[in-house]
């Protein structure tokens, strides 16, 4: 199933009213779509100011009016209220886990930056990787993707029903492990940010919250 992954950074003063917009669009054009399989939306917790949207659909979905509405309404959005935004960028889930199915009210993410050559070694030392954060944290689901758009782009994203500690994870042995697995790969650190969840709807649920 195709999935599109897109990225906001609020202007300053203005992170309020992207938050609006951003969960308006996706409850308004997530329900007008009988496409959409999932629909998913975090903000970063600390300042509030970055975005990350991702959407599932069927493959039918790609070329529907409500779509292209959605993907306009979207871009004038970004141009009023960010100073950073990404259009809307084809992504290949590279695994899934899921411990829970229950909606929960925190979130992490993760977004690593490789050479393009090295995208298929990366992608198969993060599979290990975030199954052992599953079984060792016990997060309620954790996706990891990869950014055809941008080759060499990869972003983990986690939803978990505690808060999630990311300086004690940063400054663990756990952490150190995980690093000498992937940091001779990665053209730059990894980016980690703790996130709060603005918007979920699954299918198969019915309702978004």
């Amino acid at each position: 199933m195709p999935a599109f992954l897109r990225r906001w950074v609020a202007l300053e003063g203005h992170e309020a009213a992207l938050r609006q917009e951003l969960s308006f669009i996706h409850q308004t054009y997530t329900r007008k779509s009988p496409h959409v399989v999932e629909s998913l939306m975090y903000r970063e917790h600390f300042l509030g100011s970055e975005f990350i949207g991702l959407v599932i659909y069927a493959d039918a979905g790609l070329e529907t009016k409500e779509r292209r509405q959605a993907l306009a309404r979207l871009d004038e959005v970004a141009a009023a209220h960010a100073r950073f935004s990404t259009p809307s960028l084809r992504v290949e889930l590279v695994a899934e886990f899921v411990t829970s199915p229950h909606v929960t009210p925190y979130g992490i993410a993760g977004l690593l930056t490789c050479q393009p050559a090295f995208a298929a070694e990366v992608a198969s030392r993060l599979r290990a990787l975030t199954e052992d954060l599953v079984e060792r944290l016990r997060p309620a689901r954790m996706l990891v993707g990869e950014v055809i758009d941008t080759p060499g782009l990869f972003f983990v994203l986690g939803d978990s029903s505690y808060p999630v500690d990311l300086d004690r994870y940063l400054q663990s042995s756990l952490h150190r492990q995980h690093l000498v697995a992937v940091e001779s790969l990665l053209v730059a650190p990894t980016r980690w940010f703790s996130l709060d969840p603005v918007w979920r709807y699954v299918k198969a649920g019915g309702e978004g919250t």
